[in-house]
């Protein structure tokens, strides 16, 4: 993959793409996001009702401590390697700077 083109600038100024490819930290993020997202909407109490009636009083207590647990895991992965990318369509910090 050579990485994303970037939509902003003009056509004749020469862009060095490879600040754009995808890295193995960026796939990182992506899990994690994911994980947080479906240990949140998964083990929502609404959800559980609906989908686990049955669970056991040692079950829900899991119920209750995974989510904070997975969120501190991953927030602290965030924390340790931040992403330094920006949206879409918003410039580097350093062209910004130099304008």
């Amino acid at each position: 993959m050579k990485g994303l083109w970037p939509s902003s600038g003009s056509a004749g100024s020469s862009v060095d793409l490879s600040s754009y490819k995808l890295r193995v930290g960026d796939f990182a993020h992506a899990f994690f996001s994911l994980i947080v997202f479906s240990v949140l909407s998964l083990l929502d109490s609404n959800t559980v009702e609906c989908f686990y009636p049955s669970f056991e009083s040692t079950e829900k207590v899991l119920l209750m401590v995974l989510p904070p647990v997975i969120g501190a895991v991953s927030g602290t992965v965030f924390v340790l390697f931040p992403n330094r990318r920006h949206g879409i369509g918003y410039p580097s910090s350093d062209s910004s700077q130099n304008s």
